[in-house]
């Protein structure tokens, strides 16, 4: 559930401004669409009523043109005493402005008797409040004025209808937005305060906690399925800092126990000059294992960090695969090993070729420490990845220990831990992982078979263009020679 801040601050949510903001927007549109629903039907129940008058005058002018004034003053005051649904209104008056037949008491002074349609509010005999009239005047022979008009009372009752029902949809409206945003709110803050409260409990220390997904498939459960990913990862990190806080103390502590020893041994009195050349060399030795353990954490840590992604740039991944083979081939001549490849095509990503080559270099010298007698390096590429796979003939690891195998200062069975600090596939794991793509560990039957799994470039564009290459379409010149040893 929200925190007390969360309830106290619910009006501050983006969720109530968005309601709002919705609610605002709804209403104006409503009041545009009433408006024009009002203009449009108004405007025809006017028209209608100037139509009817001007039909009405037009018989009249003529009734009086055959008939004179008296039959005129006749049909005006019969048809003043109908009643109808519309209320009819008549006047006629002399050149004196004098009534001589209607139900008007007296000539409006807006109405001109031009025959333009007017508009007028009237009383009724007895009523306080008007009446809107629409009215046409016109004048006959001899000063004689007629005028024609219809009580607009179809106006007002639209007018009035309109209005009401204007009311009441603001009204639904305002009530369903508020609805509406007091449960949106309440469903939003819920899934927020639950995402907080999880955040709380992993800065104090409870990394293995995780936001709850509900399986609905929307933006909460992307959300919460991107932040457990994060929240992974960052135990990953964490869990891993702690295993190389450990480790570390316990690696280093040996070297330099030895280094120590060696050094109170050599300024003893009665120590030979071979004693304290040999005790030298070893804290020397010694010293150079300590620098070596703290450079490849550092190498994997680098890796780790994400800080390189700013300098990849084009590499040829098989030139590099071919460079490292290179490397290693006098070391596995050596050592009685056939060092095999299948390099030659060129292999166009976009990474950073100090760590690739370090990382194959890693993968080629593992297997030279544990093949029997044939080791063989591949590069090539797929539809969906660039793939460098080294293969020995040795003992292998077993399925249960592959994915172990790559974790810091883990070290197998003896038959493949050696005398490493076992962090050179962490560093082939975090340089994949680095470059976006990830370390696969199988088995060759005999032996192991570890591929570099590292994506392409994207499609749709000319690969040069992708990664970087030259006017020639060859990859800017490739890193040669490498840095640093391989880590064990």
């Amino acid at each position: 559930m929200p925190d007390g801040n969360m309830q106290v601050r619910w009006w501050r949510s983006v969720t109530v401004r968005l309601v709002l903001a919705s609610t605002v927007a709804s209403t104006l549109m409503i009041g545009v669409v009433f408006g024009i629903l009002y203009w449009r039907a108004v405007g025809v129940v006017e028209q209608q009523a100037a139509d009817t008058v001007a039909s009405e005058m037009r018989g009249l002018i003529e009734h009086f043109s055959e008939s004179g004034l008296a039959d005129l003053m006749q049909t005006v005051r019969d048809r003043s005493a109908v009643p109808a649904e519309a209320e009819p209104v008549y006047l006629v008056v002399d050149g004196l402005g004098n009534r001589l037949a209607g139900n008007l008491l007296a000539w409006p002074p807006t109405i001109l008797p031009d025959g333009g349609w007017r508009k007028v509010e009237l009383y009724r005999r007895g009523e306080e409040n008007p009446i809107l009239i629409g009215a046409r005047g016109y004048e006959l022979i001899g000063g004689v004025r007629l005028l024609v008009g219809r009580a607009l009372e179809g106006r007002v009752a639209i007018q009035d209808a309109i209005g009401e029902s204007l009311l009441w949809a603001l009204a639904a409206l305002w009530a369903m937005a508020v609805g509406g945003g007091i449960l949106l709110s309440r469903t939003v803050l819920r899934r927020v305060g639950e995402v907080a409260a999880i955040n709380r409990e992993v800065m104090v220390g409870e990394l293995g906690r995780r936001v709850p997904v509900r399986g609905s498939g929307d933006e909460f459960d992307r959300l919460a399925d991107s932040m457990n990913a994060m929240l992974s990862r960052i135990e990953e990190l964490m869990v891993g800092m702690r295993t190389v806080t450990d480790s570390v103390g316990h690696d280093i502590r040996s070297p330099l126990t030895r280094l120590r020893n060696r050094l109170e041994r050599a300024r003893l009195a009665g120590a030979s000059e071979a004693e304290r050349e040999a005790a030298l060399d070893a804290a020397v030795a010694d010293v150079d294992l300590t620098l070596d353990l703290l450079g490849r954490l550092l190498d994997i840590a680098r890796a780790e960090s994400g800080l390189q992604r700013g300098e990849m740039a084009a590499v040829d991944l098989g030139a590099v695969a071919r460079d490292v083979v290179d490397l290693y081939e006098p070391i596995a001549e050596d050592r009685g090993m056939v060092l095999e490849a299948d390099a030659g095509r060129e292999i166009a990503i976009a990474g950073h070729a100090e760590l690739l080559a370090q990382a194959l270099s890693n993968l080629v010298d593992n297997a030279t420490k544990y093949a029997r007698r044939r080791i063989r390096v591949d590069a090539w590429q797929d539809e969906n990845a660039a793939r460098v796979a080294v293969t020995d003939d040795g003992p292998g690891i077993p399925a249960g220990d592959r994915e172990r195998a790559t974790e810091r200062f883990v070290r197998l069975d003896p038959s493949r831990s050696g005398k490493g600090a076992g962090l050179g596939l962490s560093l082939v794991a975090a340089v994949a992982r680095l470059h976006g793509g990830h370390l696969e560990l199988a088995d060759a039957q005999p032996g192991l078979r570890a591929v570099l799994v590292l994506p392409l470039p994207a499609t749709g564009r000319q690969r040069g263009e992708a990664i970087g290459l030259g006017a020639e379409g060859s990859p800017k010149p490739a890193l040669r020679r490498y840095e640093g040893d391989p880590v064990a």
